[in-house]
Protein backbone atom coordinates (compact mmCIF):
# COMPACT_ATOMS: atom_id res chain seq x y z
CA UNK A 1 0.00 0.00 0.00
CA UNK A 2 1.07 3.58 -0.64
CA UNK A 3 1.67 5.69 2.42
CA UNK A 4 -0.33 8.86 3.00
CA UNK A 5 2.42 11.11 1.67
CA UNK A 6 2.57 9.25 -1.64
CA UNK A 7 -1.20 9.37 -1.95
CA UNK A 8 -1.01 13.14 -1.44
CA UNK A 9 1.46 13.37 -4.33
CA UNK A 10 -0.96 11.49 -6.56
CA UNK A 11 -3.65 14.03 -5.79
CA UNK A 12 -1.32 16.92 -6.64
CA UNK A 13 -0.14 15.47 -9.97
CA UNK A 14 -1.91 13.13 -12.36
CA UNK A 15 0.69 10.38 -12.40
CA UNK A 16 -0.96 8.45 -15.21
CA UNK A 17 0.51 11.14 -17.48
CA UNK A 18 4.12 10.91 -18.69
CA UNK A 19 6.68 13.53 -17.72
CA UNK A 20 8.51 15.30 -20.53
CA UNK A 21 11.97 16.31 -19.29
CA UNK A 22 13.86 19.03 -21.17
CA UNK A 23 17.44 19.90 -20.11
CA UNK A 24 18.32 23.48 -21.04
CA UNK A 25 22.00 24.49 -20.99
CA UNK A 26 23.07 28.11 -20.37
CA UNK A 27 26.32 30.06 -20.49
CA UNK A 28 27.22 33.72 -20.03
CA UNK A 29 29.57 35.24 -22.59
CA UNK A 30 32.35 33.28 -24.31
CA UNK A 31 33.15 29.71 -23.27
CA UNK A 32 36.14 29.65 -20.90
CA UNK A 33 38.24 26.99 -19.19
CA UNK A 34 35.88 27.31 -16.20
CA UNK A 35 32.83 26.22 -18.22
CA UNK A 36 31.53 22.69 -18.53
CA UNK A 37 31.43 21.83 -22.24
CA UNK A 38 28.04 21.33 -23.88
CA UNK A 39 27.26 21.46 -27.60
CA UNK A 40 25.41 24.77 -27.78
CA UNK A 41 24.44 26.34 -24.45
CA UNK A 42 22.25 29.45 -24.73
CA UNK A 43 23.97 32.73 -23.93
CA UNK A 44 22.35 34.69 -21.08
CA UNK A 45 23.68 37.86 -22.75
CA UNK A 46 21.87 37.06 -26.00
CA UNK A 47 18.06 37.21 -26.14
CA UNK A 48 17.98 34.56 -28.87
CA UNK A 49 17.04 31.24 -27.29
CA UNK A 50 15.41 28.01 -28.47
CA UNK A 51 13.50 26.59 -25.53
CA UNK A 52 10.50 28.90 -26.06
CA UNK A 53 9.93 27.31 -29.47
CA UNK A 54 10.24 23.82 -28.02
CA UNK A 55 7.80 24.47 -25.16
CA UNK A 56 5.37 26.29 -27.44
CA UNK A 57 5.31 23.41 -29.91
CA UNK A 58 4.16 21.02 -27.17
CA UNK A 59 0.81 22.82 -27.07
CA UNK A 60 -0.16 21.00 -30.28
CA UNK A 61 -0.12 17.62 -28.53
CA UNK A 62 -3.61 16.32 -27.81
CA UNK A 63 -2.72 13.85 -25.03
CA UNK A 64 -2.04 14.97 -21.46
CA UNK A 65 1.48 15.28 -20.09
CA UNK A 66 3.55 17.30 -17.62
CA UNK A 67 6.84 19.04 -18.34
CA UNK A 68 10.00 19.40 -16.27
CA UNK A 69 12.63 21.89 -17.44
CA UNK A 70 16.13 21.27 -16.07
CA UNK A 71 18.15 24.48 -15.94
CA UNK A 72 21.86 23.72 -16.38
CA UNK A 73 24.54 26.44 -16.07
CA UNK A 74 27.95 25.89 -17.62
CA UNK A 75 29.48 27.18 -14.39
CA UNK A 76 28.15 27.72 -10.87
CA UNK A 77 28.61 31.50 -10.66
CA UNK A 78 25.86 32.09 -13.23
CA UNK A 79 23.44 29.60 -11.67
CA UNK A 80 21.16 32.04 -9.82
CA UNK A 81 20.99 34.41 -12.79
CA UNK A 82 20.11 31.48 -15.05
CA UNK A 83 17.31 30.37 -12.70
CA UNK A 84 15.76 33.82 -12.69
CA UNK A 85 16.00 34.18 -16.48
CA UNK A 86 14.58 30.76 -17.33
CA UNK A 87 11.73 31.02 -14.81
CA UNK A 88 10.74 34.41 -16.20
CA UNK A 89 10.95 33.07 -19.74
CA UNK A 90 8.65 30.14 -18.94
CA UNK A 91 6.19 32.32 -17.02
CA UNK A 92 5.87 34.68 -20.00
CA UNK A 93 4.90 31.78 -22.27
CA UNK A 94 1.71 31.15 -20.24
CA UNK A 95 1.72 27.46 -21.11
CA UNK A 96 -1.46 25.42 -20.85
CA UNK A 97 0.20 22.30 -19.43
CA UNK A 98 1.75 21.65 -16.03
CA UNK A 99 5.31 22.99 -16.12
CA UNK A 100 7.90 22.38 -13.40
CA UNK A 101 11.39 23.82 -13.11
CA UNK A 102 14.53 22.41 -11.46
CA UNK A 103 17.62 24.55 -11.65
CA UNK A 104 20.82 25.52 -9.87
CA UNK A 105 19.18 26.60 -6.61
CA UNK A 106 16.92 23.56 -6.57
CA UNK A 107 19.85 21.20 -6.97
CA UNK A 108 21.67 22.56 -3.93
CA UNK A 109 18.51 22.55 -1.81
CA UNK A 110 17.75 19.02 -2.99
CA UNK A 111 21.14 17.78 -1.79
CA UNK A 112 20.43 19.38 1.58
CA UNK A 113 17.13 17.51 1.85
CA UNK A 114 18.75 14.19 1.01
CA UNK A 115 21.61 14.60 3.50
CA UNK A 116 19.29 13.67 6.36
CA UNK A 117 18.23 10.38 4.78
CA UNK A 118 20.93 9.16 2.41
CA UNK A 119 24.53 8.12 3.22
CA UNK A 120 27.19 10.60 2.13
CA UNK A 121 28.85 8.14 -0.27
CA UNK A 122 25.59 7.76 -2.20
CA UNK A 123 25.06 11.51 -2.40
CA UNK A 124 28.53 11.70 -3.91
CA UNK A 125 27.33 10.05 -7.11
CA UNK A 126 25.09 13.03 -7.92
CA UNK A 127 26.22 16.07 -9.88
CA UNK A 128 24.65 18.89 -11.90
CA UNK A 129 27.52 19.07 -14.37
CA UNK A 130 28.03 16.94 -17.49
CA UNK A 131 25.59 15.29 -19.86
CA UNK A 132 25.33 11.94 -18.06
CA UNK A 133 24.86 13.56 -14.66
CA UNK A 134 22.15 15.90 -15.93
CA UNK A 135 20.29 13.00 -17.55
CA UNK A 136 20.47 11.15 -14.23
CA UNK A 137 18.96 14.13 -12.41
CA UNK A 138 16.04 13.94 -14.83
CA UNK A 139 15.57 10.27 -13.99
CA UNK A 140 15.89 10.94 -10.27
CA UNK A 141 13.30 13.72 -10.17
CA UNK A 142 10.92 11.68 -12.33
CA UNK A 143 11.34 8.86 -9.82
CA UNK A 144 10.75 11.03 -6.75
CA UNK A 145 7.63 12.53 -8.31
CA UNK A 146 6.51 8.93 -8.94
CA UNK A 147 6.02 9.04 -12.69
CA UNK A 148 5.96 5.74 -14.54
CA UNK A 149 7.16 7.09 -17.89
CA UNK A 150 9.47 9.94 -18.76
CA UNK A 151 10.23 11.38 -22.19
CA UNK A 152 13.52 13.12 -22.88
CA UNK A 153 13.50 16.04 -25.31
CA UNK A 154 16.12 18.75 -25.90
CA UNK A 155 15.54 22.49 -25.96
CA UNK A 156 16.28 22.91 -29.67
CA UNK A 157 13.46 20.77 -31.04
CA UNK A 158 9.99 21.30 -32.48
CA UNK A 159 7.18 18.79 -32.02
CA UNK A 160 4.65 18.92 -34.84
CA UNK A 161 2.91 15.56 -34.33
CA UNK A 162 -0.23 16.05 -32.23
CA UNK A 163 -0.15 12.30 -31.40
CA UNK A 164 3.47 12.40 -30.21
CA UNK A 165 2.84 11.56 -26.55
CA UNK A 166 0.34 8.83 -27.43
CA UNK A 167 2.94 7.18 -29.64
CA UNK A 168 5.64 7.38 -26.96
CA UNK A 169 3.48 5.57 -24.41
CA UNK A 170 1.86 3.00 -26.73
CA UNK A 171 4.48 0.26 -26.37
CA UNK A 172 6.72 1.25 -23.46
CA UNK A 173 6.47 -1.19 -20.56
CA UNK A 174 5.26 -4.12 -22.68
CA UNK A 175 7.17 -7.34 -23.32
CA UNK A 176 8.93 -8.19 -26.56
CA UNK A 177 10.58 -11.59 -27.00
CA UNK A 178 10.27 -12.17 -23.28
CA UNK A 179 12.05 -8.91 -22.38
CA UNK A 180 10.63 -5.80 -20.74
CA UNK A 181 10.58 -2.90 -23.22
CA UNK A 182 12.19 -0.26 -21.05
CA UNK A 183 13.51 2.14 -23.69
CA UNK A 184 11.96 3.49 -26.89
CA UNK A 185 13.93 5.76 -29.19
CA UNK A 186 12.86 8.24 -31.80
CA UNK A 187 14.86 10.09 -34.42
CA UNK A 188 15.49 13.59 -35.78
CA UNK A 189 14.53 15.24 -39.04
CA UNK A 190 15.71 18.62 -40.30
CA UNK A 191 13.47 21.52 -41.34
CA UNK A 192 13.02 19.86 -44.74
CA UNK A 193 11.93 16.58 -43.21
CA UNK A 194 15.15 14.72 -44.05
CA UNK A 195 16.65 12.24 -41.62
CA UNK A 196 20.12 12.60 -43.16
CA UNK A 197 22.95 14.94 -42.20
CA UNK A 198 24.67 17.27 -44.65
CA UNK A 199 28.12 15.82 -45.41
CA UNK A 200 29.32 18.70 -47.60
CA UNK A 201 31.26 20.36 -44.78
CA UNK A 202 33.26 17.31 -43.61
CA UNK A 203 36.98 18.35 -43.57
CA UNK A 204 39.48 16.24 -45.48
CA UNK A 205 41.42 15.27 -42.37
CA UNK A 206 38.36 13.32 -41.18
CA UNK A 207 39.09 10.70 -43.80
CA UNK A 208 38.86 7.99 -41.12
CA UNK A 209 36.63 9.97 -38.73
CA UNK A 210 33.63 10.82 -40.88
CA UNK A 211 30.88 10.63 -38.26
CA UNK A 212 28.23 12.13 -40.50
CA UNK A 213 28.77 9.47 -43.16
CA UNK A 214 28.59 6.65 -40.63
CA UNK A 215 25.49 8.16 -39.02
CA UNK A 216 23.74 8.54 -42.37
CA UNK A 217 24.49 4.92 -43.17
CA UNK A 218 22.92 3.93 -39.84
CA UNK A 219 19.87 6.16 -40.39
CA UNK A 220 19.12 4.28 -43.59
CA UNK A 221 17.51 1.52 -41.51
CA UNK A 222 14.54 3.83 -40.92
CA UNK A 223 13.82 3.76 -44.66
CA UNK A 224 14.90 0.18 -45.31
CA UNK A 225 13.09 -1.69 -42.54
CA UNK A 226 9.78 -3.24 -43.54
CA UNK A 227 8.52 -3.23 -39.95
CA UNK A 228 5.72 -0.68 -39.45
CA UNK A 229 6.93 0.76 -36.12
CA UNK A 230 9.43 -0.91 -33.79
CA UNK A 231 12.87 -1.86 -35.11
CA UNK A 232 16.30 -2.68 -33.71
CA UNK A 233 18.73 0.22 -33.70
CA UNK A 234 22.47 0.70 -33.05
CA UNK A 235 22.04 4.44 -32.35
CA UNK A 236 20.06 6.63 -29.96
CA UNK A 237 19.22 10.31 -29.58
CA UNK A 238 18.93 11.70 -26.07
CA UNK A 239 16.56 14.36 -27.36
CA UNK A 240 13.93 11.81 -28.38
CA UNK A 241 13.94 9.04 -25.82
CA UNK A 242 11.22 7.32 -23.75
CA UNK A 243 12.21 5.50 -20.55
CA UNK A 244 10.09 3.39 -18.21
CA UNK A 245 10.50 3.54 -14.43
CA UNK A 246 11.41 -0.16 -14.19
CA UNK A 247 14.31 0.54 -16.54
CA UNK A 248 15.67 3.71 -14.90
CA UNK A 249 15.48 2.10 -11.45
CA UNK A 250 18.24 -0.23 -12.58
CA UNK A 251 19.98 1.58 -15.42
CA UNK A 252 21.39 5.11 -14.97
CA UNK A 253 23.30 7.11 -17.56
CA UNK A 254 27.06 6.82 -17.41
CA UNK A 255 28.63 9.94 -15.83
CA UNK A 256 32.10 8.99 -17.07
CA UNK A 257 31.33 9.52 -20.75
CA UNK A 258 31.75 13.09 -21.99
CA UNK A 259 29.65 12.87 -25.15
CA UNK A 260 27.37 10.23 -26.61
CA UNK A 261 25.70 9.42 -23.30
CA UNK A 262 22.55 8.55 -25.26
CA UNK A 263 24.26 5.91 -27.43
CA UNK A 264 25.93 4.56 -24.31
CA UNK A 265 22.59 4.38 -22.49
CA UNK A 266 21.17 2.17 -25.23
CA UNK A 267 24.06 -0.27 -24.73
CA UNK A 268 23.64 -0.22 -20.95
CA UNK A 269 19.89 -0.86 -21.15
CA UNK A 270 20.42 -3.93 -23.33
CA UNK A 271 23.29 -5.19 -21.19
CA UNK A 272 21.07 -5.18 -18.10
CA UNK A 273 18.44 -7.30 -19.82
CA UNK A 274 15.87 -4.77 -21.04
CA UNK A 275 14.60 -4.49 -24.57
CA UNK A 276 15.11 -1.27 -26.54
CA UNK A 277 13.57 -0.37 -29.88
CA UNK A 278 13.41 2.55 -32.29
CA UNK A 279 9.89 3.65 -33.23
CA UNK A 280 9.78 4.64 -36.92
CA UNK A 281 6.81 6.92 -36.27
CA UNK A 282 8.53 8.92 -33.53
CA UNK A 283 10.23 11.83 -35.30
CA UNK A 284 10.87 15.39 -34.19
CA UNK A 285 12.36 18.40 -35.94
CA UNK A 286 15.85 19.20 -34.70
CA UNK A 287 16.98 22.83 -34.95
CA UNK A 288 20.40 22.98 -33.30
CA UNK A 289 22.10 26.39 -33.14
CA UNK A 290 25.64 26.70 -34.43
CA UNK A 291 27.94 25.20 -31.83
CA UNK A 292 30.14 27.65 -29.92
CA UNK A 293 32.44 24.84 -28.77
CA UNK A 294 35.78 24.83 -30.66
CA UNK A 295 36.17 22.00 -33.15
CA UNK A 296 39.27 20.62 -31.45
CA UNK A 297 37.48 20.46 -28.09
CA UNK A 298 34.64 18.45 -29.62
CA UNK A 299 37.14 16.18 -31.38
CA UNK A 300 38.98 15.58 -28.11
CA UNK A 301 35.71 14.68 -26.38
CA UNK A 302 34.86 12.27 -29.18
CA UNK A 303 38.28 10.65 -28.91
CA UNK A 304 37.73 10.10 -25.19
CA UNK A 305 34.20 8.93 -25.81
CA UNK A 306 35.00 6.21 -28.33
CA UNK A 307 38.13 4.92 -26.62
CA UNK A 308 36.19 4.73 -23.36
CA UNK A 309 33.21 3.01 -25.00
CA UNK A 310 35.51 0.44 -26.60
CA UNK A 311 37.21 -0.33 -23.28
CA UNK A 312 33.87 -0.59 -21.53
CA UNK A 313 32.47 -3.02 -24.12
CA UNK A 314 35.62 -5.12 -23.88
CA UNK A 315 35.26 -5.33 -20.09
CA UNK A 316 31.79 -6.85 -20.43
CA UNK A 317 32.66 -8.87 -23.54
CA UNK A 318 30.13 -7.19 -25.85
CA UNK A 319 30.93 -7.22 -29.57
CA UNK A 320 31.15 -3.80 -31.24
CA UNK A 321 29.69 -5.41 -34.38
CA UNK A 322 26.30 -5.32 -32.63
CA UNK A 323 26.36 -1.53 -33.04
CA UNK A 324 27.44 -1.25 -36.68
CA UNK A 325 27.54 0.95 -38.65
CA UNK A 326 27.29 3.74 -36.08
CA UNK A 327 28.69 3.98 -33.48
CA UNK A 328 30.19 0.52 -34.09
CA UNK A 329 32.61 1.80 -36.74
CA UNK A 330 34.34 3.94 -34.10
CA UNK A 331 34.49 1.09 -31.57
CA UNK A 332 36.77 -1.03 -33.77
CA UNK A 333 40.39 -0.19 -34.68
CA UNK A 334 39.71 2.88 -32.57
CA UNK A 335 43.30 3.56 -31.58
CA UNK A 336 44.50 3.72 -35.19
CA UNK A 337 41.59 5.91 -36.27
CA UNK A 338 42.23 8.29 -33.36
CA UNK A 339 45.98 8.62 -33.96
CA UNK A 340 45.67 9.02 -37.72
CA UNK A 341 42.89 11.58 -37.40
CA UNK A 342 44.92 13.61 -34.92
CA UNK A 343 47.92 13.38 -37.23
CA UNK A 344 45.94 14.53 -40.28
CA UNK A 345 44.42 17.37 -38.26
CA UNK A 346 47.87 18.62 -37.21
CA UNK A 347 49.18 18.32 -40.77
CA UNK A 348 46.24 20.37 -42.02
CA UNK A 349 46.76 23.10 -39.44
CA UNK A 350 50.56 23.25 -39.65
CA UNK A 351 51.18 23.08 -43.40
CA UNK A 352 53.44 26.13 -43.55
CA UNK A 353 55.70 24.77 -40.77
CA UNK A 354 55.81 21.32 -42.32
CA UNK A 355 56.80 22.69 -45.72
CA UNK A 356 59.96 24.11 -44.16
CA UNK A 357 61.37 20.73 -43.09
CA UNK A 358 64.56 19.57 -44.84
CA UNK A 359 64.81 15.88 -43.90
CA UNK A 360 63.08 12.99 -42.14
CA UNK A 361 64.65 13.82 -38.77
CA UNK A 362 63.09 17.29 -38.85
CA UNK A 363 59.77 15.68 -39.76
CA UNK A 364 59.96 13.34 -36.76
CA UNK A 365 60.91 16.22 -34.49
CA UNK A 366 58.02 18.28 -35.82
CA UNK A 367 55.53 15.48 -35.24
CA UNK A 368 56.76 15.09 -31.67
CA UNK A 369 55.99 18.75 -31.02
CA UNK A 370 52.30 18.28 -31.85
CA UNK A 371 49.86 17.84 -28.99
CA UNK A 372 48.08 14.49 -29.25
CA UNK A 373 45.21 13.61 -26.88
CA UNK A 374 45.46 9.89 -27.53
CA UNK A 375 47.51 8.88 -24.50
CA UNK A 376 45.40 10.88 -22.06
CA UNK A 377 42.18 9.41 -23.47
CA UNK A 378 43.58 5.89 -23.48
CA UNK A 379 44.69 6.13 -19.85
CA UNK A 380 41.26 7.42 -18.82
CA UNK A 381 39.58 4.57 -20.66
CA UNK A 382 41.74 1.91 -19.07
CA UNK A 383 41.31 3.36 -15.58
CA UNK A 384 37.51 3.67 -15.82
CA UNK A 385 36.42 0.76 -18.02
CA UNK A 386 34.63 -0.84 -15.04
CA UNK A 387 33.67 2.33 -13.14
CA UNK A 388 30.14 2.54 -14.52
CA UNK A 389 29.20 -0.82 -13.05
CA UNK A 390 30.16 0.31 -9.54
CA UNK A 391 28.17 3.48 -10.17
CA UNK A 392 25.16 1.43 -11.31
CA UNK A 393 25.09 -0.51 -8.04
CA UNK A 394 25.22 2.72 -6.06
CA UNK A 395 22.41 4.14 -8.21
CA UNK A 396 20.12 1.22 -7.41
CA UNK A 397 20.87 1.60 -3.70
CA UNK A 398 20.27 5.35 -3.83
CA UNK A 399 16.83 4.97 -5.40
CA UNK A 400 15.88 2.34 -2.83
CA UNK A 401 16.77 4.71 0.02
CA UNK A 402 15.17 7.90 -1.32
CA UNK A 403 12.69 9.41 1.13
CA UNK A 404 9.24 10.71 0.20
CA UNK A 405 9.65 14.39 -0.61
CA UNK A 406 6.89 16.95 -1.20
CA UNK A 407 7.22 18.13 -4.84
CA UNK A 408 7.19 21.81 -3.87
CA UNK A 409 10.45 21.25 -1.99
CA UNK A 410 12.41 20.18 -5.06
CA UNK A 411 10.74 21.86 -8.05
CA UNK A 412 9.08 25.18 -8.80
CA UNK A 413 5.61 25.00 -10.31
CA UNK A 414 5.67 27.68 -13.02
Amino acid sequence: MKDKKTIALRKLYDLTKPLIVIPSYWRKGPITAMDCIYDHPTNLLNPEETISGTLGSLSKIKEEFDVLVLGVPTRSDIGIEMDESVLKLIENLKLSFETLYFGYRHYNEFLGLLEEHVPKELLGILSNSGYGNIRNLGLLISHILDYEIMIYLDDDEIISDKDFVGKTTEFIGTEINGKFLGLILGFYVDENGSIFLDESDVPWWELLWNKKNQMNTAFQIIHDSKEPRLIDTPFAFGGNMVIHKECWKKVPFDPFIKRGEDMDYLRNVKYFGFEAKLDKSLSIEHRPPISQTPYLTRLEQDIKRFLYAKAKLASIKVDADDYEPYPGYFLKQTEAKVLLTELLYHISHNQSRLLEIQNEKELVDMLQSFSFKFREAQQFSQQHSDSYFDFQKQWETLLEQLPSITPSKIVTRV
